[in-house]
């Protein structure tokens, strides 16, 4: 008998369980689809003439690297709008979890106050909408929310430092990958059957090496800057590791071609047309893994703003904990001994090699925090129903909350 197992990827907020994505998808969500395509357009918005100028020395590396942030300014800020859609969701998926938990607390002690969201329904004697943020209070696009906030808004400038970050390791890293082009293309590790290890390029291998090829396809003289300013451009926006990949595909493809007999002007040509295709598909993968782990930080830090602000206005005390999640299956080595962890609020985390308040503990991490509140004591009801003296309830912590007003009056 065959039984088929097919996996079920609920939506956050579905049963306001846990999403978590599965490790062989390469599916990507809306938030991050829309931070890897502001990525690859931030990437290939990267003039092809900075390869030239670094490479020459025609212009200094800082003044380079310089430009290039001043050009990207508009991938920049489609990047940090992208990036503050995932904090929203983050912030506003906790400020459920707080209420949620909260409420637990508040039927175990016996309370008839229960909290709601804007527009949520709450079974109980008495409820009062707890938003930790002024944004949720109204249906706006993330578009126009990223408008209205001002700029010192926490979640802004924490997407706009996350958008330059990104943007500024990828050119940071134009240069590096010439550097690396260039030591690749003129030393070569040979191992020997006798174990004997040397570095350096053979006559026999420099013929058939892409710089040999180049060489005979130009009138000139090929020099060292002029194999970089061949091969560099096809690692544009890819790590440096990666750019040495695409110089030896390159490479070996180029010396497939050659063993078939081609000139060296149609290998010249042919070869670009191979770094082109096999950088592309870097750069996709690149762009995938900077969306997923970025929509992953800002999700988590939107979470722990939201419960650094409960905790802050008095709604549970210094005893309130958070928890770190793990996804359900395919945890990393990484991960695994931090599942179900849990430290008081403002601790930070400690995993094998860092540390930090909330996950990510790695690129593509699907971890998460959920908030862990610890209330003893039901709240006090006070006033008179009056409208100069309405009723509302005030915990042991601080917090304090109007019945019917629709606000909270302590956040």
């Amino acid at each position: 008998m065959t039984v088929k197992v097919a996996w079920v990827q609920k939506k956050r907020g579905d049963n306001h369980a846990p999403k978590f994505r599965p490790t062989n998808s390469d599916d990507l969500d809306k938030t991050e689809r829309n931070i890897y395509q502001a990525t690859l357009a931030g990437i290939n918005a990267i003039p092809e003439d900075t390869f030239r100028r670094l490479i020459y020395n025609l212009m200094d590396p800082v003044v380079v690297q310089s430009d290039l942030m001043e050009l990207l300014l508009n991938e920049s800020e489609d990047i940090a709008l992208a990036i503050f859609a995932g904090y929203v969701e983050g912030a506003r998926d906790m400020a459920h979890r707080i209420r949620e938990q909260v409420n637990r607390d508040l039927s175990r002690l016996g309370s008839e106050l229960r909290l709601v969201g804007v527009g949520e329904t709450q079974k109980a004697t008495v409820s009062g909408v707890y938003e930790p943020f002024e944004w949720t209070s109204g249906e706006l696009s993330v578009a126009r929310l990223f408008d209205q906030q001002p700029d010192n808004m926490t979640g802004k400038v924490y997407a706009r430092l996350r958008a330059n970050n990104i943007l500024s390791t990828i050119t940071d890293d134009v240069n590096e990958n010439i550097r690396t082009i260039i030591q690749e293309g003129f030393t070569a590790q040979q191992t020997f059957q006798t174990g004997r290890t040397v570095t350096g390029l053979t006559p026999q291998q420099t013929a058939r090496r892409l710089y040999d090829v180049l060489a005979q396809s130009q009138s000139v003289p090929l020099t060292t800057q002029g194999y970089a300013e061949y091969v560099a451009p096809h690692t544009k926006g890819l790590f440096p590791r990666w750019a040495k990949a695409v110089d030896r595909s390159m490479n070996n493809y180029a010396n497939r071609l050659a063993e078939q007999g081609l000139s060296p002007n149609v290998i010249r040509e042919r070869t670009a047309s191979h770094g082109e295709r096999y950088g592309n598909k870097l750069r996709r993968s690149r762009a995938r893994m900077i969306a997923r782990t970025e929509i992953a930080f800002a999700q988590n830090q939107g979470m722990y703003d939201t419960l650094l602000q409960a905790q802050g206005s008095g709604l549970f005390g210094g005893q309130a904990m958070k928890e770190w999640i793990t996804g359900p299956t395919d945890v990393c080595d990484i991960c695994v001994p931090m599942g179900g962890t849990k430290i008081p609020v403002t601790q930070n985390f400690s995993w094998q090699g860092g540390s930090g308040p909330n996950p990510p503990a790695h690129p593509n991490c699907r971890c998460m925090i959920l908030p862990v509140p610890n209330i003893t004591q039901a709240p006090n009801r006070i006033g008179g129903n009056v409208p100069e003296d309405p009723f509302r309830y005030v915990f042991a912590d601080g917090f304090t909350i109007s019945v019917g007003a629709g606000v909270p009056l302590a956040v």
